[in-house]
């Protein structure tokens, strides 16, 4: 008798599959907020799922034409190519310090915004941020090195966000590496013009803001 449940035991377990427990929508959800280790310690068996969930469909930012970009003289630049107009550095609060918040508030404080007498500011796409990278590390308008058009301020080691989320754009290359964002509309993509790099962050975590609006 007890031979036939051990049996029995045997047979049923060794044919469950391997991530029993766990499905794989729930694993690839889990993959959003945990690391591997803590999915694997709940979900034991689990690796094959998670290899599965971390292919993503590569969906890449388009290329813009070259900025053509012109000082306005009133704190914003106008690109002729992309018809653009930008402030000419990050957003700022009442004490002169560069904000650094979320991006859920970057986008109200963009719409906000009164700034060169214009009220249509907004985050700029990771495709429209990359038209102010600039070929070598130079001065800039603000009197520090970095790889941004010289016409700019910037320079201090900032990361901006871009209202490009991961949904969007899964997969960047810049001048270090490929990168790929599993995050989903979770995360969105930032830049970096010390450094001339791209990366992907939570929204959930603060970031510096500059603003763009379409030239009309």
């Amino acid at each position: 008798m007890k031979i036939t449940i051990v049996a029995l035991i045997l047979f049923f377990t060794s044919n469950l599959p391997a991530h029993a427990g766990c499905s794989k929508s729930e694993i690839c959800a889990m993959l959003i907020k945990m690391n591997h280790f803590s999915i694997l310690d709940k979900c034991p068996s689990a690796g094959p799922l998670l290899a599965e969930c971390k292919k993503v469909k590569e969906t890449t930012a388009e290329d813009l034409a070259p900025g053509e970009f012109i000082d306005n003289g009133n704190g914003t630049v106008t690109d002729i190519a992309n018809k653009l107009v930008w402030m000419k550095t990050g957003e700022r609060d009442k004490q002169g310090n560069l904000n650094k918040v979320k991006l859920k508030i970057a986008k109200k404080l963009a719409a906000a915004s009164s700034a060169g007498g214009r009220s249509d500011w907004r985050i700029p796409s990771l495709a429209e941020f990359r038209t102010l990278f600039f070929t070598k590390r130079v001065l800039n308008a603000g009197g520090k090195k970095a790889w941004i058009n010289p016409i700019f301020d910037d320079g201090v080691g900032h990361y901006y966000w871009t209202s490009t989320t991961c949904d969007q754009v899964s997969v960047i290359t810049d001048r270090y590496q490929k990168k790929i964002c599993q995050q989903g509309e979770l995360a969105a993509w930032l830049v970096h013009f010390n450094i001339n790099a791209v990366f992907w962050h939570h929204k959930s975590e603060d970031y510096h803001v500059w603003l763009v609006a379409d030239l009309k």
